[in-house]
């Protein structure tokens, strides 16, 4: 009779342990373990002493990997738990207990480059809108694919080793006749309606930075050195991304000021760059050239007691221009002078 009770309760015993078990594999998920290949160079142009830009994974960086089980979306943070002789990484995420076999997935480097929402990378304009002109890991943006497979022992199949997603620059800055070398405080380099912002401190006139690749587009360099304020710009300029490239930025001094205004709370990508003379109000300075980008641009809006002033980006996006505070600058307001000891930004869209 004994044997028959301490039967029933090792049996039930195994039955809670095997429920256990099954509880903590649908509460952890489950563990995969892979190897990535060691970072392709970045190459094209000659890095003082290398030829190249040699870069390595890192222990303890973390890698995003995104995939869908049924319509959600998921992130798994893979660690790089080792990095091994020959420079490969041993990375190791766990994933939902629901994924099937083959199910594809996204490689996104760092795992702060990934979106919030687990649909892929964010854009370019997000990822470069605040760069110190040093070459740093936050430059090397890789994205790469692959498949979870869910077999015997659950693995990786690699099928893109994480790529490059920019290209890097080495800009050095000079005079316009290219005989004198210019530190400058900040170099804001414009890409369409992007403006990607390089902050170096101190000035210099070196300066390291990842642009997005592009194909036949006008580039427009505005330098700040002091209170001096430089342009140039060159058209029909091509870039590869995984490439570096060494450029001289020959730099014309400008009659007019400017004022860099941060995004804010608007949505809008990066910073803006507002020209201006002395005197200027903001309606003369939204109405200069150098402030217009064919329709895109900057502009000026009145409306009985109201007015304001406004950037307009790409897919007709418009955020208000907000000065200490203040959205509207009242009726006369547009008729004020630019005072740039004031705070700017920008506030929300219409």
């Amino acid at each position: 009779m004994e044997d028959k009770i301490m039967k029933k309760v090792l049996g039930i015993l195994a039955a809670a342990l095997t429920l256990a078990a099954c509880a903590k594999l649908e509460t952890e998920g489950i563990t995969i373990t892979a190897t990535l290949s060691p970072k392709t160079e970045v190459t094209k142009a000659v890095n003082p002493g290398a030829g190249k830009i040699v870069s390595a994974w890192a222990q303890n960086e973390k890698i995003a990997i995104l995939y869908m089980v049924g319509s959600t979306k998921y992130a798994a943070e893979a660690n790089i738990d080792a990095v091994n002789g020959d420079g490969s990484a041993t990375i190791s995420f766990t994933v939902n207990s629901g994924t099937t076999d083959g199910t594809a997935c996204t490689l996104v480097y760092p795992a702060s480059a990934a979106k919030d929402d687990n649909s892929g990378v964010k854009d370019a304009a997000t990822l470069l809108a605040a760069q110190d002109g040093t070459l740093n890991a936050n430059l090397d943006v890789r994205v790469g694919a692959g498949k979870i497979l869910m077999t015997t022992t659950p693995s990786l199949d690699v099928t893109t080793q994480p790529a490059p997603q920019f290209a890097i620059f080495k800009f050095t800055t000079k005079n316009a006749a290219g005989t004198v070398t210019v530190s400058v405080d900040r170099l804001v380099v414009s890409i369409d309606t992007y403006d990607y912002v390089v902050t170096p401190a101190p000035a210099t006139s070196e300066l390291y930075a990842a642009l997005p690749a592009t194909s036949s587009k006008e580039v427009k360099f505005t330098a700040f050195a002091g209170t001096n304020v430089y342009t140039n710009s060159k058209a029909g300029v091509s870039f590869d991304a995984g490439k570096y490239y060494q450029s001289t930025v020959k730099l014309n001094a400008s009659a007019l000021k400017a004022l860099v205004i941060p995004k804010g709370t608007s949505p809008l990508k990066g910073d803006k760059v507002l020209f201006y003379a002395d005197g200027d109000t903001y309606k003369q300075a939204a109405d200069r050239p150098e402030n217009k980008s064919g329709d895109k641009g900057w502009g000026t809006w009145s409306n009985g007691s109201e007015s304001t002033m406004f950037f307009k980006e790409k897919d007709d996006k418009q955020a208000d221009l907000s000065i200490d505070g203040e959205q509207q600058f009242g009726a006369s307001g547009l008729n004020n002078p630019i005072d740039p000891s004031l705070n700017y930004y920008f506030v929300g869209t219409y």
